[in-house]
């Protein structure tokens, strides 16, 4: 089970970027809602989850809308949430 989350300073950046082009962030908070939550299905299903290999291999990418992506990472040994960043394909 998750105890706790945590971000990024890039993610902080990103998500202030999205909040001034007013993007929804509702999308944002229900997907980290859902993370938080450990509902793996319904990642897959609305989001299209999955996990990143290469240099960027355990971290999770999910799919906020068709350009918009959200990466995380969830530390075990912390049972932490880590909020990495989000933003375009383009941007990442």
């Amino acid at each position: 089970m998750i105890k706790r989350s945590r971000t990024t300073v890039r993610f902080d950046r990103s998500l202030k970027k999205l909040s001034k082009k007013h993007d929804d962030l509702a999308r944002l908070d229900l997907a980290i809602k859902t993370i938080l939550a450990e509902e793996h299905g319904v990642l897959v299903r609305q989001f299209d989850w999955h996990m990143l290999t290469g240099n960027l291999a355990g971290i999770n990418e999910i799919h906020l809308d068709k350009n918009w992506v959200l990466l995380y990472q969830i530390i075990n040994d912390e049972l932490t949430l880590l909020l990495l960043n989000t933003g375009s394909h383009v941007i990442l």
